[in-house]
Order: structure tokens, then C-alpha cells, then sequence
């Protein structure tokens, strides 16, 4: 796929997802998309129903996001019950690039939802290459050594009638969910690293989280 081709599918992908709200404020947002299943939604559903179908769904947004050329390896979403928005790495693959994003956009919403996935797919890898005489001859680009990974989740709701935070695991074979579970909010770097994006946030104390 050539450069042209990779700007076009960018720049498509981009116009099929404009959202006019979204122009309402600056973001650094990948993508603005209107919410279909956040606080506001879902009537006659629990609030904490709400929530678990919620992270059902962003579970699935985050394994699906992709880019033309490649998938990000962290993305996260925000939630103010009307505008979903899905912020990513953009290709340095660091946490906190993303949560820092996160952290300055989400101060604007009151009572805010928000997700986050760590994503480490197994990567290509350049190996040098010798000629016979053992001179270095270049570069070639190999396939990842395995197709396993573990993809870590965080969601955290400080509003719409809930008040919590709940973690979990993937286990991948490829982009085939082999196992799955739950984890300690703190239990792992990535979740206690997701867990910053709402540090010092006004809505975590009106809505304190309830004793378990």
C-alpha cells in the first residue's frame, strides 16, 4: 500500500466519522462518534447494567480499532453520556501518552465514563542480515516470533448512577479471545496507569466509589 493510498483511506475514514458537536471544543481525539449505549441510554436498564454493557462494548472498540497501516497498541474512550470519543497512541505505543490526553480533555466532563486497553500485539522485528564474506548486507523484516498476547482493560463511571471500577484480562491467539477474566483495579502497571486518567477529577468525589 503506497503513501497516496494510506492518506486517501485516512482522510475517508476521518469524513465518515464527523460529528458536529465534536467541533464544539478542541480534542485530540482519533475518533468523535455519537454515544449509543453510555449514561444517558438504555432506558429501563439498571445503571450498572448500563455500565457492564458498556465495557462489553468498548472491549470490543478496542480490539477492533485499527488504522489503515497498522493498530494502535493503547487506546482508551471517553464518555459524557452523548459524545463517545477514542483516543490513541499514535504509534509510539506508550500508556501514558494516552492517558495524558485523556486526563486534560475528560476534566471537561462532569460526570465522565472511561475505558482503557493496552493492546500488545505481537510486533514484526527488523533482523540484520550477512553476506557471505559475514558483512553486514541489510535490514529484512520478520514476522512476529508467536501469535499469543494479553490485552489489559480498565473502565472506571463517576456518574449516571454509578460509581466504580472494575479491570480484566484477554487472552489472544491472533485476534481470537482464547480466556478472560477479571483483575484487581491496581493489580497490574497498565490498570494502575489507566486509573490516573481521572487523577484529581472533581467527579470522583461527588460520586465516591461504594463499598464492595
Amino acid at each position: 500500500m503506497d503513501d497516496d493510498t494510506i492518506q486517501h483511506e485516512i482522510f475517508a475514514r476521518f469524513a465518515e466519522h464527523l460529528v458536529p458537536e465534536a467541533f464544539a471544543t478542541p480534542t485530540r481525539a482519533h475518533r468523535v462518534t455519537y454515544e449509543a449505549d453510555g449514561p444517558r441510554h438504555a432506558e429501563g436498564v439498571t445503571p450498572r447494567a448500563r455500565f457492564d454493557r458498556w465495557i462489553d462494548a468498548r472491549i470490543e472498540d478496542a480490539l477492533a480499532a485499527s488504522w489503515p497501516h497498522d493498530r494502535p497498541l493503547v487506546v482508551a474512550f471517553t464518555s459524557d453520556g452523548e459524545l463517545l470519543r477514542r483516543y490513541d497512541e499514535n504509534g509510539c505505543g506508550h500508556l501514558d501518552c494516552v492517558v495524558g490526553l485523556v486526563q486534560r480533555e475528560v476534566a471537561d466532563i462532569a460526570t465522565p465514563w472511561v475505558f482503557g486497553a493496552s493492546l500488545p500485539r505481537p510486533q514484526p522485528y527488523l533482523e540484520m542480515v550477512y553476506d557471505e564474506d559475514g558483512n553486514e548486507a541489510g535490514e529484512i523484516l520478520r514476522p512476529p516470533p508467536g501469535s499469543e498476547w494479553t490485552a489489559i482493560w480498565y473502565a472506571e463511571a463517576r456518574g449516571g448512577g454509578v460509581a466504580d471500577t472494575f479491570a480484566g484480562y484477554l487472552h489472544l491467539d491472533g485476534e481470537e479471545v482464547t480466556a478472560a477474566g477479571p483483575l484487581h483495579v491496581r493489580a497490574m502497571t497498565a490498570t494502575r496507569e489507566f486509573h490516573r486518567m481521572l487523577f484529581r477529577h472533581p467527579a470522583r468525589r461527588l460520586h465516591p466509589l461504594r463499598r464492595r
